[in-house]
């Protein structure tokens, strides 16, 4: 069978179980150097608020934010092709989709992955294991999976958390955030399981304990970027900080619903029982 993939948590979900699509997106890790099938429309190296104030202009004109390249999908002629359903600014909608699909010769079968909450991560794996004949090894990933979650100590203070997955403007992480702060045992004051993201003034923000800062498609070190230059100009993250407990996130483990989930809601949990030795996964603010 012939698999592509056009969102990030379709295919570190498909190596997961063994699969190597022959096609990705340009977000997907590609260390094989895969086809690329999309390309986004905003362009690299632009500053938080600039990419923000793109999306929403894209919004208000009915644009799309990133093209699917159909004749990359035509020349490889998969048999799956596994999309995503959830976020318009992360990949190519149903819509892209069904656009570069309409002129294609023989069409794949499309899966898409719909999961908004942290269980809907068993039920993407599930249905990617009967999609591609990996049904023992999914149902293997899924059962590990739920035993670290079981397995995870709790703090004996369940703290009140705020998790920024975007810094100018913030915005409070939505969809599984607040059941991957809570399976690692901290209050979440944000969004609540399953809804999506939400746009918070500065003044508006939670007075939580713990400040989580994980931006969507930043690692740690890019954070750590926009952070400076943030501060550097006077913003209001560092007002904000003060006397409270802040960590700063590498995004993979939180921005897509993966097994890398599992690995974030074990770091929270660590960070949150005060645990050392995160260097590399964490890096205080405060």
């Amino acid at each position: 069978m012939r698999v592509a993939s056009l969102v990030p948590s379709g295919t570190l979900l498909l190596r997961a179980l063994g699969v190597e699509p022959v096609g990705v997106s340009h977000a997907c890790p590609n260390p094989r150097g895969a086809v690329v099938l999309t390309e986004s429309l905003i362009p690299k190296g632009l500053s938080q608020e600039e990419i923000d104030r793109r999306v929403r202009e894209a919004y208000a004109q009915g644009a799309s934010l990133y093209r699917v390249r159909g004749e990359a999908l035509e020349a490889l002629a998969p048999d799956l092709l596994v999309a995503q359903g959830v976020c318009e600014v992360c990949a190519a909608t149903p819509q892209e989709v069904a656009g570069a699909l309409r002129f294609l010769s023989q069409r794949p079968r499309v899966l898409e992955l719909r999961g908004t909450r942290l269980g809907d991560l068993f039920a993407d794996l599930q249905a990617l294991g009967e999609a591609t004949g990996r049904e023992g090894e999914a149902r293997a990933l899924a059962q590990a999976l739920r035993e670290r979650l079981q397995a995870l100590p709790l703090p004996s203070h369940r703290p009140s958390v705020a998790f920024l997955e975007w810094l100018d403007p913030p915005y409070l992480g939505g969809h599984w955030v607040a059941e991957v702060v809570e399976g690692a045992g901290g209050r979440y004051l944000g969004p609540g399981p399953g809804e999506p993201s939400r746009r918070v003034d500065p003044k508006g923000l939670p007075q939580a304990e713990v400040v989580l800062l994980a931006f969507c498609g930043y690692s740690l070190a890019e954070a750590q970027e926009a952070v400076a230059r943030h501060l550097s100009r006077g913003g209001w993250l560092g007002e904000y900080l003060r006397g409270r407990r802040a960590y700063l996130l590498d995004a993979a483990p939180f921005q897509a619903l993966t097994h890398l989930t599992v690995d974030g809601v074990e770091l929270l949990s660590r960070l949150l029982r005060g645990e050392e030795g995160v260097e590399g996964l964490a890096l205080p603010l405060a």
